[in-house]
């Protein structure tokens, strides 16, 4: 741009430096026109122009906010930046991934004699908000007062919004009724959100009931809440009376559904979307992949996924790992690998996704070699890893790898082991016929053992011969279980080992006189939808 001198440097400059801030912020269609420009200000001297650099600073950190390592480097090189350069870069850094930047340019602001004005506050407060950061988040909305810029319409809805995430609904509902002549849509959109976050879920109604004016925002709100709390009768309803809907309305809806448990539901949904032709978003996508996953629906799954290919949809973090959960949890591990292949940016979760594919499905040597890529990729296990782990070692009969895996669980990574890391480690002494050292591990336990432990216990006793511990122990957990029917099934098969064909008559008898029901398991489930076909 430099090089070809003249006309369009020229009529950059004339746009950067235009009075009005709007035009100013269209001079430049990419982030590499802003640095040949800056580039050109440094070999003219014009870093020394406050107004020029500045205006140059917004047009960088406003539309381009993801390169603000470059931004950060303009902001630098001013000599003595201005209220409106804090302000330009307290916005952009809001707007990152790490908001709390915002935070310190402000306290470096206030160390420099300059004082905030109605456009300082309110990115400050979106800082907050999102981070829940209770004391800066106070502490700002006492400066605001004592400034004289609480009554400012921006001010107002930010606070209501730091106060609703932090959670404290009473402050954001005390902002709200002092400013209740000044509030608009965006103020009762704020308090509906926040409401609804919380779970209050008729507050947030009321309210919704009681807004003078209502845009798509304060429906998706409304709708989310629903969708949070399992009322997907009510998110059905307010769904069907929006006039206009957009991919959170429907992401809103199918996920509610996915985690009511009614998937082929959420489903049925996704699919009138995609005709429809609605863009969807990736929190959308996930919940229709998250749904084929519950139900090991693998040919949607794959509909899905060819959906998401034909649209052109970057596979992201979240979304690439739904994709690996589904194929694993579908028994297609290559596909699932393949994925994970793919994907140019992996976190714990996509981790945690694959792992468990291979666990479920047997590969238990595969497991622990990815643990081993894993750590070298300088990726830290949570606890979901080690749970995977374990049940992997259990399946596949790696008893001392088990051990040792527990044990660098607490010692390394400092990791309490929780009720299932404990179920998982009787498992494996006991399939491995350790029935002993199994029983001292529960007794060593430093928690109460859960009744799954004791599950697992006796599960073991049966397929190693140990019938009269397993019958006791089967027994006593049909006391303090009476409604599992899982327990009576397992009791009953132990006398059927043993041809005690009375007292398997007798467990049989009490399971349906009790109306015991066996939870539900993972096998699989045709969701018989009428699904993509695309």
């Amino acid at each position: 741009m430099v090089a070809s001198s003249g006309g369009i440097l020229t009529k950059k400059l004339e746009l950067l430096l235009h009075p009005n801030l709007s035009i100013s912020l269209t001079a430049f269609v990419s982030s590499s026109e802003i640095k040949a420009t800056h580039a050109h200000f440094i070999v003219t001297g014009l870093t020394t122009n406050t107004f020029a650099t500045s205006r140059l600073l917004a047009a960088a950190a406003i539309p381009f906010t993801r390169d603000l390592k470059h931004v950060r480097s303009l902001f630098a090189s001013l000599p003595s930046p201005t209220l409106f350069s804090y302000n330009t870069m307290i916005r952009a850094s809001s707007q990152s991934p790490e908001p709390i930047h915002s935070l310190h340019l402000y306290l470096h602001m206030l160390r420099s004699g300059l004082s905030p004005n109605h456009l300082t506050l309110p990115f400050l407060l979106r800082s907050c908000a999102s981070l829940r950061l209770l004391n800066p988040g106070t502490s700002l909305h006492c400066h605001a007062t004592k400034l004289g810029l609480d009554g400012d319409i921006f001010v107002i809805n930010n606070t209501i919004t730091m106060y609703s995430s932090l959670p404290d609904m009473a402050s954001a509902q005390r902002i709200f009724d002092e400013h209740i002549e000044t509030t608009d849509v965006v103020s009762w959109t704020a308090l509906i959100t926040g409401y609804s976050n919380t779970g209050a879920i008729d507050a947030a109604r009321s309210l919704f009931n009681l807004s003078p004016s209502r845009n798509l925002v304060t429906y998706n709100a409304m709708l989310a809440g629903y969708a949070r709390a399992g009322r997907t009768r009510d998110a059905r309803h307010l769904f069907d009376e929006m006039t206009e809907r957009n991919a959170a309305s429907w992401s809103s809806l199918i996920s509610g559904f996915a985690q009511a448990g009614l998937t082929k539901t959420a489903l049925a949904i996704f699919h009138k979307m995609a005709r429809q032709g609605v863009e969807p978003n990736e929190a959308l996508l996930v919940s229709a992949v998250s749904a084929c996953s519950q139900l090991r629906a693998l040919e949607h799954g794959r509909s899905v996924h060819r959906y998401i290919e034909t649209l052109g949809i970057h596979t992201g973090v979240i979304l690439g790992s739904a994709l690996v959960d589904m194929y694993g949890k579908c028994g297609e591990i290559k596909e699932a690998i393949q994925v994970f292949n793919t994907m140019p940016e992996r976190n714990i979760y996509t981790w945690n996704s694959i792992i468990t594919g291979l666990a479920m499905n047997g590969a238990g040597s595969q497991v622990l070699t990815l643990f081993y890529k894993m750590r070298l990729a300088g990726v830290l296990p949570n606890s979901i890893t080690f749970i995977d782990l374990l049940s992997a070692c259990s399946h596949n009969g790696l008893v001392q790898e088990g051990r040792m895996l527990f044990d660098e669980m607490t010692r390394v990574y400092n990791i309490i082991p929780e009720e299932e890391h404990y179920g998982c480690m009787v498992d494996l002494l006991g399939r491995a016929g350790l029935i002993k050292e199994a029983l001292v591990f529960i007794e060593k336990m430093p928690i109460e053992p859960h009744p799954g432990v004791w599950g697992a216990m006796a599960g073991a006793c049966r397929i190693h011969g140990e019938m009269e511990l397993g019958e006791e122990i089967s027994r006593w957990l049909i006391e303090l279980e009476p409604c599992h029917g899982g327990r009576y099934i397992h009791l009953s098969n132990i006398y059927g080992d043993g041809r005690r064909w009375n007292e398997m008559a007798v467990v049989r008898r009490l399971l349906k006189e009790r109306q015991a029901v066996k939870p539900p398991g993972s096998s699989s489930v045709d969701a018989q939808v009428n699904f993509l076909n695309i």
